[in-house]
């Protein structure tokens, strides 16, 4: 590999100064418009979290993924504490699978086999020792809590492909192993 020696390189032209001051210049702009874009986003997002919560969730989700998306959905839903109504996004019939299923975003599975049903107040499985439980959720990062009584604490874990939910991980009740569930019906 030949040396490369300093002492021997010509200093930069007119033109080559001129077109280097150019480049600079329009990298420099380029970098303070989106410094200015970014703010403008901030604030849209922020205006639209007081005034459409819906639309603040859909976009954040969007552009952030889903672990940002569920830490405002605790804040602005209030499920920093445990409550009746499950999340949004829980409510309806899970099939659960003993195996991960590989699907295309937004298919359901063929089958709605062994299902288990997130409702107001209620986890019904016909897999657990008791078919309908009282229960009660909360979200704990990536993870829906579901206690039941007793204040026994069952961890649901979310798993998120970017903005999508794909399926959710946990142990049914009387159960030691834990299953895949993917959603089949609302």
């Amino acid at each position: 590999m030949a040396a490369i020696r300093f002492s021997r390189m010509r200093g930069l032209g007119r033109v080559q100064w001129i077109a280097a001051a150019a480049a600079l210049s329009a990298v420099a702009i380029y970098l303070l418009v989106l410094r200015q874009l970014d703010h403008r986003a901030a604030a849209y997002l922020e205006g639209l979290r007081e005034t459409d919560p819906t639309t603040y969730l859909t976009d954040l989700r969007e552009v952030r993924g889903y672990d940002a998306f569920l830490t405002e959905y605790a804040r602005l839903e209030g499920f920093d504490e445990f409550r009746p109504q499950p999340p949004g996004f829980l409510i309806g019939r899970w099939t659960m699978r003993d195996d991960m299923l590989r699907l295309t975003r937004g298919q359901a599975p063929k089958s709605c086999t062994d299902p288990a049903t997130f409702e107001y107040g209620l986890f019904i499985s016909a897999r657990a020792e008791i078919v309908s439980l009282p229960v009660a959720y909360r979200l704990s990062g990536s993870t829906v809590e579901m206690r039941m009584a007793g204040d026994r604490t069952l961890p649901i874990r979310l798993i998120a492909y970017g903005a999508r939910l794909d399926h959710l991980e946990f142990t049914p009740p009387g159960e030691t192993r834990p299953v895949h569930a993917y959603l089949c019906g609302r």
